[in-house]
């Protein structure tokens, strides 16, 4: 995966809008992260005097992260590559927005998340898609390193499993497991992004994996061999 600037920035320029609210976080949402690191102040600075080679210096810095981002919402590496160059675009074209209140990495997921849903929502059936992006977590290592064919066909039908019990989970358990899962975000970063205090996310993540957890218990049974 790479988004090179010039492709990124390759498309019809645009004036810089202030006033647009889908640029930035809601009112209060956005949460108060340390400061920037000096290399990244100057090369926002730079960027926003229109500098292009600056902000492929502050995209290639963050590009893995937004992806991962779009994929938690989308569950398809093509919508998530798409959405995620989107997100770089309106970051360039909104950049002179940015006030500060988050840290830039921040700004750049709550629009890369943004962006993502309104691709997933554009798309029926999205839901049976989200499930296959629990990647970077224990709910994407349960096939593990196994010793012989038996094991790794159990070890699949746990991952099924916990993919189709991920599904079931209300939208908003959901989402919130699957940024936590990827293991890019912090829960002041995933709160930013949903506009939702850490303390609910902290809450969300934990019913959703009990939910996940018990509702696996309970298909399988004590003599499932899944369960062994």
């Amino acid at each position: 995966m790479a988004y090179p600037i010039a492709d990124v920035l390759g498309l019809p320029r645009q004036t810089p809008r202030t006033d647009d609210p889908a640029t930035a976080a809601e009112p209060g949402a956005a949460v108060a992260d340390d400061r920037e690191t000096p290399e990244t102040r100057a090369l926002l600075d730079r960027a926003r005097s229109g500098d292009e080679a600056a902000f492929g210096q502050l995209i290639r810095a963050s590009e893995r992260v937004v992806f991962r981002t779009a994929l938690a919402a989308l569950g398809r590496r093509e919508d998530a590559e798409d959405a995620a160059q989107e997100a770089f675009l309106q970051a360039w074209r909104h950049l002179p927005s940015f006030r500060g209140e988050a840290s830039f990495r921040t700004w750049l997921l709550t629009i890369a998340w943004r962006k993502a849903l309104d691709r997933r929502r554009s798309r029926q059936r999205w839901w049976q898609r989200s499930a296959a992006v629990a990647s970077g977590d224990a709910f994407d290592d349960v096939a593990g390193v196994l010793p012989n064919p038996e094991r790794t066909a159990i070890a699949r039908d746990a991952c099924q499993r916990m993919r189709h019990q991920i599904a079931r989970l209300s939208p908003t358990l959901r989402d919130t497991l699957l940024l936590a899962a990827s293991g890019e975000h912090t829960y002041e970063e995933i709160g930013a992004m949903l506009g939702t205090p850490v303390g609910t996310i902290k809450w969300r993540v934990a019913e959703a994996r009990r939910l996940v957890t018990a509702r696996i218990a309970l298909e399988t049974g004590p003599g499932d061999p899944a369960q062994s």
